[in-house]
């Protein structure tokens, strides 16, 4: 270092500093919280910061704002960053290729080369936290599951990744509490764990014909959205709180022709093509222990309607909100429903306007156990409160409408 910033921080009365008087970790859990590359200049503050940032407790890569010329000058730095750090452990690692690098940059330059080193450092240094984001329009970065173990991490973030049955193994990762999979390419046929708490897959493209597993028996949250692909099975989840599911509109499990899933047609993909067939329960058994329940889906996709021939007891439910699927269009679904929900003491019905040939159902149920059933309607012509009675047979002092705040139920 030059002497001109070792003279420049004795005069100005460094040990008198209070901020460098603090503990070396106090210091670097502040320093954590920075990116990377701003933490390493620190070291031209003074003496007494020369050091610190190599035990500073986080990895923090990212080449948004432009923070670096290129890939490969993020690669260089991080490379020798990694080399010179001590070998103390490291609570986060989050790798973020935020920009987008072009197809033909993609496929001759590599820009992933290094991601996979880093990730290992950082588990063998046990990181808790571990985050993966890759420009959604990048090729998808595919994890190199085989080499990673880890006995300390707790949260994985994964986005703009190719994930296989290995790298979804989480058996690798047997203290991990918190999973999130955003916009990635799942070709795994089963995701498992015995130790996972909470668990949100929002916007992934599921391998073609494949209806992924999801064997989570410790789950207390889930939540599950906008995929493209077969709905995923839900196996028995005994701990479940709260679930949000909201299938839209690439869900493969869809027809055209009738909201059952059963038109007849030999030739519609969304009924027959379908490896595993209809006789099992998709997703409401697994979701039969939860207290708040969220139930969103487009009109034709049929998984939930279908779910009802096998309708387990939703022996804890309180909260429930249903959205699409047969809310209007079959009443009687929900009637069904509500039937196999013996505490529920609030459900939201999202209405648009009732399409024509909307059926009422033939017996009313008892709504003895409800408190309250509030109705948002995006057209509200007919009386919202006339609707629900007559379609559902609620009583009138039970239900609450709302103009709708702004806010999807399906976003």
């Amino acid at each position: 270092m030059p002497h001109r910033f070792e003279t420049a921080a004795e005069t100005s009365g460094e040990d008198q500093d209070l901020l460098g008087a603090l503990p070396d970790e106090i210091l670097q859990h502040v320093l954590s919280f920075l990116p990377s590359d701003e933490i390493v200049p620190t070291c031209l503050l003074a003496r007494r910061w020369r050091d610190l940032w190599k035990s500073t407790p986080a990895l923090r890569i990212s080449d948004a704002e432009n923070r670096f010329w290129d890939y490969r000058d993020m690669h260089e730095f991080v490379n020798h960053l990694l080399l010179l750090r001590d070998s103390e452990p490291m609570d986060i690692c989050e790798i973020n290729y935020s920009r987008y690098l072009g197809w033909g940059v993609l496929g001759k330059k590599r820009p992933f080369k290094y991601v996979g080193t880093w990730i290992r450092y950082a588990l063998r240094h046990k990181a808790r936290v571990l985050r993966v984001i890759i420009h959604k329009e990048n090729k998808h970065f595919e994890l190199d599951s085989a080499p990673l173990i880890s006995q300390h991490l707790t949260v994985l973030e994964l986005s703009g990744v190719q994930l296989d049955d290995r790298a979804l193994d989480l058996s690798r990762y047997p203290a991990l509490k918190d999973l999130k999979i955003t916009e990635c390419i799942i070709v795994a046929r089963k995701i498992s764990s015995q130790s996972l708490r909470h668990l949100i897959v929002n916007d992934n493209v599921f391998g073609p014909g494949l209806r992924i597993q999801i064997s989570i028996p410790s789950l207390v949250s889930l939540h599950l959205k906008g995929f493209a692909g077969r709905t995923p099975v839900l196996e028995s989840m005994p701990l479940l709180e709260t679930a949000h599911v909201a299938l839209g509109a690439e869900c493969d499990d869809r027809c055209d022709n009738s909201s059952s899933g059963n038109c007849g047609k030999d030739t519609c993909k969304g009924c027959h093509d379908c490896p595993d067939g209809p006789e099992r329960c998709v997703l409401l058994r697994g979701l039969s222990n939860a207290t708040d329940l969220k139930l969103i889906a487009e009109l034709n996709v049929f998984i939930f309607k279908r779910d009802l021939i096998f309708c387990p007891t939703f022996s804890k439910l309180k909260t429930l909100l249903l959205f699409g699927w047969s809310v209007a269009v079959d009443p009687s679904s929900v009637v069904f429903l509500l039937q196999h929900s013996p505490v529920l003491e609030k459900l939201t019905l999202q209405l648009y306007k009732v399409p024509e040939g909307s059926q009422n159902p033939e017996n009313h149920y008892a709504f003895a156990h409800l408190k309250i059933v509030e109705g948002e309607r995006r057209e509200v012509e007919e009386s919202a409160q006339n609707f629900l009675k007559s379609h559902y047979g609620i009583p009138v002092d039970l239900i609450k409408i709302q103009e709708p705040n702004g806010s999807s139920y399906s976003s």
